[in-house]
């Protein structure tokens, strides 16, 4: 079923609640979590983040920039794949405040100290522009996620449509984001400003 802006709803029957879509993922974590770990999402994450982390950090010496550019890209297509998962399990959960806070929030900051650790670890030299840069394309990414997955796109299993068909509409999608963006803050403007009146 969908809605007039393009939201996909599951057919019929009553939106899961955010406890019962992540118990529904603890249930089986072999067959609903790893098995359906997101592929799209991990391949345009780690062309993305790969090319943010090297125009980042620049200025670096070559043979650390490389690796850390490497390192980038793989922590964030698994990170990626893993986001996209959730993301698809609790894209309609209620209440909604709560799925997007954990999906736009929570998740990303684990998955950022993840990546902050595989740097650490691998002895990479602290890229502050190249962290700050993920750190802001992940909470992007994530609400551009929870935004395309409402609209059928970038979903995997059943669910989900051909890679290639998802890309070509990835564009007009895109922009909708952007313009959804603004009107939420338009909204949030009037709302305030009648409330100051």
């Amino acid at each position: 079923m969908q809605t007039p802006d393009g939201e996909m709803h599951p057919a019929g029957g009553p939106q899961p609640g955010v406890a019962s879509a992540l118990g529904w993922l603890a249930a089986d974590p072999w067959k609903r979590v790893i098995l359906r770990w997101n592929a799209k999402s991990a391949a345009l994450s780690a062309i993305f983040r790969g090319a943010i982390f090297l125009v980042a950090s620049i200025k670096s010496h070559g043979a650390g920039r490389h690796s850390a550019v490497l390192a980038e890209a793989m922590i964030g297509a698994l990170n990626a794949g893993f986001a996209g998962t959730f993301a698809q399990a609790l894209r309609f959960a209620t209440p909604t405040w709560l799925a997007e806070l954990l999906l736009a929030g929570v998740f990303p900051v684990i998955f950022q100290l993840a990546d902050f650790g595989v740097h650490t670890a691998l002895g990479h030299q602290q890229f502050r522009a190249g962290m700050i840069s993920s750190a802001v394309f992940t909470a992007l990414s994530a609400a551009f996620n929870i935004y395309i997955m409402r609209r059928g796109t970038m979903l995997v299993g059943g669910e989900g449509q051909s890679f290639l068909e998802d890309l070509r509409s990835l564009p007009m999608l895109a922009v909708r984001f952007v313009a959804s963006g603004f009107m939420r803050v338009l909204r949030l403007g009037q709302r305030t400003g009648l409330s100051e009146s």
